[in-house]
């Protein structure tokens, strides 16, 4: 039996299960849900001192009949993980922002990071009125934030470097 936030080998690692967008003072802000699991070698390694990298990258496309969709604009939220094993604490730093949390229980980083709450996107400004627009969010483990003997092992391994489907939604 798997710890808890470990996968097991026939579960996908991270998973997108919602996303959607709401328009709150004239920004669309991204509420989704993601669920994370690691490798038992992904699990090893944080605890033995590797520095782990999440991100969440979400991609506006305006969808057009004749012609591929146009980018409008991506925004990745990204955020590292460390244990300190000293203290037996999990530190979650949101580098977007700076914001630090940490935590006694994996499980708990693990909801932490899976729980998208009105994270800005974009301006509704930037948007045209009459057209369709739909955003695309995937979550995967940032390859080139490990240490440079890890990264190898990242591009021969999926255990190494776990990513979500893509996950697409109206925008409006």
């Amino acid at each position: 039996m798997a710890s808890p936030g470990v996968a097991a080998e026939h579960e996908p690692p991270f998973s997108v299960d919602f996303a959607r967008t709401q328009l709150v003072d004239g920004v669309y802000q991204l509420n989704a849900g993601i669920r994370y699991e690691l490798s038992p070698a992904l699990f090893d390694a944080l605890h033995n001192g590797v520095t782990l990298v999440f991100e969440v990258q979400v991609d506006i496309h305006r969808l057009r009949a004749w012609w591929l969709d146009a980018h409008v604009a991506t925004v990745t939220q990204r955020y590292r993980l460390e244990y300190h094993a000293l203290s037996r604490l999990y530190l979650v730093t949101h580098l977007n922002t700076g914001v630090q949390q940490s935590f006694f229980r994996f499980s708990s980083v693990l909801a932490f990071l899976g729980e998208l709450d009105a994270v800005p996107l974009l301006d509704a400004s930037l948007l045209d009125s009459d057209s369709e627009y739909e955003g695309r969010l995937r979550a995967r483990l940032a390859v080139d934030a490990l240490p440079l003997p890890l990264r190898v092992r990242a591009f021969l391994s999926p255990d190494w470097s776990p990513a979500s489907d893509w996950y697409t939604w109206s925008l409006r």
